[in-house]
């Protein structure tokens, strides 16, 4: 598929403009939008001291973007499952960005990313209720640069009907020769976003607000795909 108009060269200042809205803006009663706050929450989830780990602040973080973290969920990745889910963030570079990635080696069903999104989601060890928007965000807080969020506002304009091949389209996307990876940051530059944010986050950003602009509605977060 082609880009989406919003990430388009010539709409680069109007990208700007989305993003800065996102992070800047305040609700008329003073408040910040909370998902502006998803990535810095306790110094962010990719920090070094608890990049492979999952921790609560990371699912405080997650709450942000509107969604519920299950009790038997939190407990799984907090305490139970938490040695796998270190191992297997161990084995997942936190400098690695989606855009320079070996999309075969990090699709394929027994990479730690696979193994990862399929405990997240309740699939190896039993449902408890997180469905492919709530798994897509814990793995972005962890990974930032090379995990995208799902939603059913940005997914519809990637083109997506499910999270399925969603890694894949993204890398596409990022890698098909259109400078889109250098003109992410030019857009978090131009918007005053927060220098540390990686470029599928602010791809995230534009996109979604875009979407919400458009009318895309924000859907329950389903469990079944």
């Amino acid at each position: 598929m082609g880009l989406p108009d919003i990430l388009k060269a010539e709409q680069t200042d109007a990208a700007a403009d989305l993003v800065r809205a996102y992070y800047k803006d305040t609700f008329k009663h003073g408040r910040p939008r909370s998902g502006s706050r998803f990535d810095d929450w306790a110094g962010g989830g990719d920090a070094p001291a608890i990049a492979n780990k999952v921790t609560a602040d990371d699912l405080i973080a997650v709450s942000f973007l509107s969604v519920e973290i299950k009790p038997q969920a939190a407990i799984g990745l907090l305490e139970t499952h938490a040695a796998r889910v270190s191992e297997l963030l161990e084995a997942i570079p936190t400098d690695l960005d989606l855009a320079d990635a070996d999309i075969e080696v990090l699709n394929a069903p027994d990479s730690p990313a696979t193994e990862l999104w399929d405990l997240v989601r309740g699939k190896r060890h039993g449902k408890w209720g997180v469905g492919q928007t709530t798994a897509s965000k814990i793995l972005a807080r962890k990974r930032p640069k090379l995990i995208p969020i799902y939603d059913s506002v940005v997914g519809p304009l990637m083109g997506l009907k499910h999270s399925g091949c969603q890694w894949q389209v993204w890398h596409e996307a990022l890698a098909d020769g259109n400078d889109l990876h250098q003109r992410l940051e030019t857009i978090r530059r131009k918007s005053g976003a927060p220098e540390k944010l990686s470029g599928l986050r602010i791809m995230d950003v534009a996109l979604w607000m875009d979407g919400k602009r458009k009318g895309l509605k924000v859907l329950n977060d389903d469990p079944a795909e």
